[in-house]
């Protein structure tokens, strides 16, 4: 009897057992033909594209000279990683060359429509997509940068022109990043997928938003470089094609010299840089698209040409504002404005000279006249000549520039938890 029960209690615990791996089995099963069957539609419903090989050739076919052109900078490391992204935009109609840097830290959502269109290329390839990790999901280089180049004017919201290519040899001996304040109106949540609604971009809601973000800058030896070969037709053209020998481009070395005479009359000094409208949650950024385009028409369409340097120590505006006259209107403006007494503001100075206790003489001077100077501190950017006094609004710190020699005094942002930030220049050392 005790012999049945055991017999009929391993049958059933068999029986069970059976059935619970028969369900693991249908589930399998299910959800591979149901991948399968996702990707067979998402497949079929984009039967009209061009063929990756047709696409690509497209691509390589509109690398063109263009008056205005905004070239793509990719710069990828021995690990098949792009650690740096730069939109350069040359303009041979006013001699303006501006970079913005696009952070690689970040997650783009690519469209739907577009996204069928990918799977066709690549079935590995995620909706959601981290732009530093672009090369891994298509088979060679030329389909990474290409198709890279048209998920990033889709982020953008804007055409571009060509790609170029650098190793991280190259951009470390030509750039140098810089930590940067950046003001823009936010047109849409930074969270939301990128592409609008068509509720969306009927009323877009707009805010003010400030980030901060490490911009990509030439360095003093590679402006040294370009200042070697300035002005000489032939020392450029030689320049550009000793350079092509290191970088990879969809636009031949023949079509970038012709931009020989912008390049002829453009000054180095006046090569300016932007961050790009978007935000971070923390660790990862994420582009504004709507800002962003509109930023980048603004660069484009800027008929002034720039004449003087570009002050990065001040907050970036991203606004439709020509950006040769940003600087002029934020002085005009702090002098209209109602002046306000800087006592009892905390104020931060930074040696911006090089010149060792700078900064701790200034904080004695103004404690000594009633201000609150807390800390000081060292600038770790470019050698300062011009003392800056920065402040949040207009109509603070002009009661501050009786102690210095002709320092500007612009609105923009400070380090968190003071109101007011002094770099002190070079003219000021004897003060």
């Amino acid at each position: 009897m005790t012999g049945n029960k055991k017999k009929s209690m391993g049958k059933l615990f068999a029986m069970s057992l059976l059935k619970s791996l028969l369900s693991i089995a249908i589930l399998l099963v299910a959800g591979f033909c149901s991948y399968k069957v996702s990707y067979y539609f998402l497949s079929k419903s984009a039967t009209t594209i061009k063929t990756d090989e047709e696409s690509i050739k497209e691509i390589l076919k509109e690398a063109q000279t263009e008056d205005i052109s905004k070239n793509l900078i990719y710069v990828c490391n021995e690990k098949d990683q792009i650690t740096h992204m730069m939109l350069e935009i040359c303009n041979t109609n006013t001699n303006n060359m501006d970079y913005v840097t696009i952070p690689t830290r970040n997650d783009y959502t690519i469209p739907s429509t577009m996204y069928r269109k990918l799977c066709t290329i690549s079935e590995n390839i995620p909706q959601i997509i981290r732009i530093s990790k672009i090369k891994q999901y298509f088979d060679d280089e030329e389909q990474a940068y290409g198709y890279g180049l048209l998920i990033v004017e889709k982020m953008l919201g804007t055409s571009l022109s060509y790609y170029t290519v650098l190793d991280q040899e190259t951009y470390d001996n030509h750039y140098q990043q810089v930590k940067v304040k950046l003001s823009y109106k936010k047109t849409e949540d930074a969270a939301a997928t990128p592409t609008p609604t068509p509720s969306e971009s009927a009323a877009p809601a707009s805010s003010s938003t400030k980030t901060k973000m490490k911009i990509s800058c030439a360095s003093e030896a590679y402006i040294n470089q370009l200042k070697d070969v300035q002005g000489d037709e032939s020392k450029i053209v030689e320049y550009i094609k000793s350079q092509y020998d290191r970088v990879n481009s969809n636009l031949t070395v023949t079509n970038k010299i012709g931009y020989i005479k912008s390049y002829e009359a453009m000054n180095v000094d006046y090569f300016h840089y932007w961050g790009c409208p978007g935000s971070y949650d923390g660790k990862i950024f994420t582009v504004d698209t709507k800002a962003a385009k509109k930023f980048i028409k603004s660069l484009v369409d800027n008929e002034v040409p720039y004449t003087t340097a570009q002050d990065l120590t001040t907050t970036q505006k991203a606004t439709a504002v020509p950006a040769s006259t940003t600087s002029q209107k934020s002085k005009t403006s702090t002098k209209k404005a109602k002046k306000v007494s800087s006592k009892g503001k905390n104020i931060l100075v930074l040696n911006g000279s090089k010149i060792n206790g700078l900064a701790g003489k200034t904080q004695q001077k103004l404690q000594d006249a009633g201000y609150t100077v807390p800390k000081v501190g060292d600038y770790t950017n470019e050698t300062v000549t011009v003392t800056k006094i920065i402040v949040k609004e207009d109509g603070q710190g002009e009661d501050l520039a009786k102690y210095f020699k002709n320092p500007e005094v612009t609105v923009g942002m400070v380090e968190d938890g003071y109101d007011i930030e002094i770099i002190v220049g070079t003219t000021d050392a004897n003060q």
